[in-house]
């Protein structure tokens, strides 16, 4: 169905013209069957009818295909796992023949510091410190080598101690110091757990420092690890100018890893000094070492599959890794489920998600690390409507495998980076075996569709074993659909589409409450239960070490100021569990401050996961007391808001106090050492977020127990209020106030299909407009996946992470799905009114779409109170919270008489 243009009324007439010409634009190009734009690389049309496959010509050396973990804390919650789910989630990750048969394990060499998702455990603290046994990277690469003992390995820092860059800020300032720490961490994965580290990477996505990476190369030689390759630098092309003027760099690098390469930038300069060269058997290989970053539906599947074959077709890299392995971290940290497959509910033991996984089997069950890549033109190259193909062969089994992949435009871009437009249709193709190949009377043939998609938004078929395929007259012919991923091989027996011997579990995304921990079941020196760093590092220690004593505790460990990746510590050190959606709680610890410490113990709700927000009471050795949104700088200074303050008596020498806070709404009440401290404090209310516990500086802060339950009355599922449209075909959408504290009413649960299609689960029905008009309501209708009218444009991974704008896809960005505080949705030209907003965050636990961000931020606009001119601006500042509750996607209206409309007003006073 094409879109159609109704006369519109806007006070932009450019803006008018402007949706005019790009609606224009779309007819022309459905008339014409081009689709998303002019042809561009992926589409050769003078390529001839018949392709060829000659084994005799070697392209390259494949290098394989990984995932990794880290980068930072993104396994962390697949360690609490119970059995049997958690061995057949590793099984779908590395157990050959079944699942994603991964033959690379990349995993983070933990800093001690914040690295996205969370912090990971250092294996050296300090200088003097040493301990092969903390975090979860050991155990989940023994997983992997037990399942797989052929599979690769390779280590890649985020951040380092404070230590390594001799108490400064910079790595490289003090190289052997450097050298030594990686080396350690070499020495622990051989020593302890008999594993030899495959490839060593330098600092991820930062400098690579060429008199290091020499200095690094020797110390490794000279202590028996001459075969770990050095992987360098993690990051963008610069580093191949850099060794280009240095030949010691150049030689001891053993591969470029680029993060994130674009296939339609120049290389050249890799080439030139030898990195990623075709027709050079045992030449040093270009790598995408860190790749994808996208969300792990179908469209994150896509990507992967193209990216795969592009990567080598285009610019002749020979191994993708993607960020990240499994998505086992909370919702609400960073990049949710931009994975392999989603694993985060270890109280339920659900886990799915895996069409990036199957995308990865089509090329990992046919091969293995060592095989030939067939040069471009004669077994590896572009389709003649669009998309990619690639041929790995053995030369001692005679095997091959034929990979291809056409997807289109609308599907195949990852997170990063941005892809030119291309076309794609479907096609018939002959594939010609030159005599160099072995006869053969069948292949196998396994079959994936990411663009087949039914109204609720699936696909019948991912990785299928179809009928074997005939060679007739030495060729094989096959029809290639728009969205195919196909594997051809002559490998008959093995591969399959693993599935676990027991059902996987139901989902329930709600946290479980109560949460209540005193340590004691774990081993020293490990994470408890659900417990994620982000901010330090915090480990289970016994209590009084040095005395002998036996009762466990929760200790932060990381002495001083990292060299970080990102934020290294802007706040104090600090960890949360929950659920992003948060509102209403009640936390308890019990803390200890180190001796003739000045620093606070600390405990918050709302939370993010930087500590930039977050109700939060600190209470300090001399009595002090601090109740603040934030968390306390690092620096000592005083938080930018505080709610309230003062002074109790003095904390005991270094023993423990019991601290607790509840937040219900606008209101907060707290007590410290069994004394109220104050009660009804006027707090903001519109915020959402994880419980917190943490201190105020680098110091050996100490829980002995925590705990987090519900408050107030906001905890009972409730159905739709009463004047809430129902959901059939016609209902109109509207906006209202979202549902707190994890819990759904069903008028606001909407799922983001991978079609671009926003479903309203309970009804099954889809969002959609009749045609293209400014002001038009949205409303309900049967899913219908060929309906330009349902589908929404938006950024498929960020919208889970940040407030992205939404609009009518037909439109090309220029309407966008735009809420109102009156209750009202429509989609919108122009700029936006008082009260009005066109950007939206999805929070995956519920199943809301909100116009409000982790930290409690809304996208609401105003007036600008510092300027007179017409146009709006953002209210709110990034660090500013909400004082409303946030409004949803939802069958209802939004009550103007109810109290959020209250809150609404107060907004703009």
């Amino acid at each position: 169905m094409k879109p159609v243009l109704q006369r519109a009324t806007s006070s932009s007439s450019s803006s008018l013209s402007l949706l005019l010409c790009l609606c224009l634009l779309a007819d022309a190009a459905a008339a014409d069957g081009s689709g998303a734009g002019a042809m561009g690389a992926d589409e050769v049309s003078s390529s001839p009818s018949k392709l060829i496959i000659d084994t005799d010509k070697f392209g390259q050396t494949f290098w394989g295909i990984g995932g990794l973990s880290g980068g930072g804390g993104t396994s962390r919650l697949l360690y609490d796992y119970k059995e049997p789910q958690r061995s057949q989630i590793l099984d779908y990750l590395f157990k050959p023949n079944y699942g994603a048969s991964l033959q690379i394990l990349k995993v983070e060499i933990g800093g001690d510091s914040q690295s996205t998702d969370g912090t990971e455990s250092s294996h050296m603290h300090s200088a003097d410190d040493l301990d092969y046994h903390r975090g979860y990277e050991w155990w989940l690469l023994q997983e992997a080598k037990k399942r797989n003992p052929e599979i690769k390995t390779y280590g890649l820092s985020w951040a380092f101690p404070g230590w390594v860059g001799g108490n400064g800020t910079w790595p490289f300032d003090h190289p052997d110091l450097l050298a030594n720490y990686t080396l350690m961490w070499l020495k622990g994965a051989r020593s302890e757990y008999n594993i030899d580290i495959d490839y060593i990477g330098i600092w991820n996505e930062r400098s690579a420092d060429g008199r290091y990476v020499t200095i690094l190369r020797k110390v490794l030689d000279d202590n028996g690890f001459n075969k770990t390759m050095i992987v360098a630098k993690d990051g963008d092309k610069s580093i191949c100018d850099e060794m280009a003027k240095d030949p010691a760099y150049k030689a001891a690098v053993g591969a470029v890893g680029l993060h994130y390469p674009s296939d339609y930038e120049d290389y050249s300069t890799c080439r030139n000094i030898g990195f990623g060269v075709n027709g050079i058997r045992g030449g040093k290989p270009t790598w995408s070492s860190e790749e994808s970053s996208s969300h792990d539906d179908l469209n994150g599947g896509a990507c992967w599959a193209r990216i795969i074959m592009a990567h080598f077709v285009l610019q002749g890299f020979t191994s993708s890794i993607m960020w990240n392995l499994v998505g086992s971290y909370f919702h609400g940290t960073n990049w949710d489920a931009s994975s392999m497959l989603t694993a985060q509910e270890p109280w339920t033991g659900n886990y799915g998600d895996m069409s990036p996984l199957w995308a990865t089997a089509h090329t990992t069950q046919f091969t293995k690390i060592g095989w030939d890549m067939l040069e471009v033109g004669s077994g590896s190259g572009s389709l003649p409507k669009g998309g990619f193909y690639v041929t790995y062969f053995d030369p001692e089994s005679k095997n091959w495998t034929l990979t291809i992949s056409k997807i289109s435009y609308e599907h195949a871009s990852c997170t990063r980076p941005p892809l030119p437009p291309f076309a794609t249709a479907p096609e018939t193709v002959t594939f010609e075996l030159a005599a160099s190949l072995e006869k053969r009377s069948k292949l196998a043939m396994w079959y994936s569709n990411f663009e087949n998609f039914q109204p609720d938004g699936s696909v019948p078929e991912i990785f299928v074993r179809k009928p074997d395929l005939e060679v007739k007259d030495g060729s094989i012919t096959i029809e290639v659909p728009v969205g195919a991923v196909i594997t051809i091989s002559t490998i008959l027996d093995g591969p399959q589409k693993g599935e676990p011997a027991t059902p996987i579990p139901e989902s329930n995304a709600t946290f479980p409450l109560p949460l209540v921990d005193d340590f004691q079941s774990y081993d020293v020196p490990h994470e408890a239960k659900y417990w994620s760093d982000q901010i330090g590092s915090w480990e289970v220690h016994y209590e009084d070490e040095s005395k002998g004593g036996s009762r466990k505790v929760m200790r932060q460990m990381t002495p001083r100021l990292p060299i970080g990746w990102t934020d290294e510590g802007t706040y104090g050190p600090m960890a949360v569990v929950g659920m992003s959606e948060w509102r209403d709680l009640t936390v308890k610890a019990s803390f200890r401050l180190p001796k003739d410490s000045v620093d606070a113990g600390c405990i918050a709700t709302r939370a993010n996961l930087l500590w930039s927000v977050g109700t939060t009471l600190c209470a300090y050795g001399n009595g002090t007391w601090l109740l603040s949104e934030g968390g306390p700088p690092i620096s000592g200074a005083r938080p930018s808001t505080v709610y309230a303050s003062g002074v109790a008596a003095a904390l005991p020498a270094h023993s423990w106090v019991d601290i607790e806070l509840t937040t219900v709404e606008t209101t907060a009440s707290a007590s410290l050492g069994g004394s109220k401290l104050f009660e009804d404090a006027k707090v903001d209310g519109g915020g959402s977020g994880f419980a917190l516990f943490g201190t105020s500086h680098w110091t050996a802060t100490e829980f002995a127990s925590i705990a987090v339950d519900q408050a107030g009355p906001h905890w009972t599922p409730s159905p739709a209020p009463e004047h809430c449209a129902k959901g059939v075909e016609g209902s109109q959408l509207h906006v209202r106030e979202c549902v707190a504290n994890g819990l759904v009413a069903d008028d606001q649960v909407f799922e983001l299909l991978p079609n671009y299609a926003l479903r309203h689960q309970p009804s099954g029905l889809c969002a959609s407009v009749k045609h293209l008009t400014p002001g038009i309501p949205v409303v309900l209708k049967k899913c219908d996946p060929t309906d330009d009218y349902q589908m929404f444009g938006y950024s498929y991974t960020r919208i889970r992470d940040e407030l992205v704008p939404v609009w009518a896809k037909g439109s090309m960005g220029v309407l966008g799905l735009t809420g109102d505080k009156s209750g009202t949705l429509t989609l919108h030209l122009g700029e936006l009114s008082e009260g009005q907003w066109n950007r939206w965050m999805y929070f995956p636990n519920t199943k809301q779409l909100r116009n409000v961000n982790l930290g409690g931020h809304l996208d609401l606009h105003a007036p600008s109170a510092s300027s007179n001119m017409s146009h709006t601006q953002p209210l709110l500042k990034r660090n500013a919270r909400a004082t409303s509750t946030p409004f949803c996607l939802a069958l209802c209206k939004a009550d103007d008489s109810s109290d959020g409309a209250a809150h609404l007003t107060e907004l703009f006073v």
